[in-house]
């Protein structure tokens, strides 16, 4: 199975959070609505796959019974308390929606859901990005 990036609209930085390395931001506007796909691999909450997957909790996305695990863009999406996307499930698929304009060259930044903070909590703080 192929998953490739190819959102030329997007593109990675050193984020603009203290003490986080890499971000993802803005190559050009983006409207309020503005989607980006999550691209990633589904497996089961709770698996094998799950659990052999353990390395990459703090990036995984709760989609239903199943999480995602990001493969492009969405894997570098910051936490943030006053977020400028929101997380959406349309159809089995998830894309960061834009909560309001976002400007070129601004951070994407997600609040992430309460599952996650419980699952991975102590791990939010200190390792955003990559």
């Amino acid at each position: 199975m192929k998953s490739t990036e190819s959102d030329p609209r997007f593109y990675v930085a050193q984020s603009t959070i203290p003490g986080a390395r890499r971000g993802l931001f803005a190559k050009e506007s983006l409207e309020a609505g503005a989607r980006l796909h999550v691209i990633g691999v589904l497996i089961p909450a709770l698996s094998i796959s799950d659990q052999c997957t353990a390395y990459a909790d703090e990036y995984k996305v709760r989609v239903g019974d199943h999480l995602l695990i990001p493969t492009g863009w969405g894997a570098i999406v910051n936490h943030s308390d006053s977020p400028n996307v929101e997380k959406i499930i349309e159809d089995g698929a998830v894309f960061m929606q834009a909560l309001r304009p976002i400007a070129a060259n601004e951070e994407i930044l997600c609040t992430y859901s309460e599952y996650a903070q419980r699952r991975f909590g102590p791990m939010l703080e200190p390792r955003h990005g990559s």
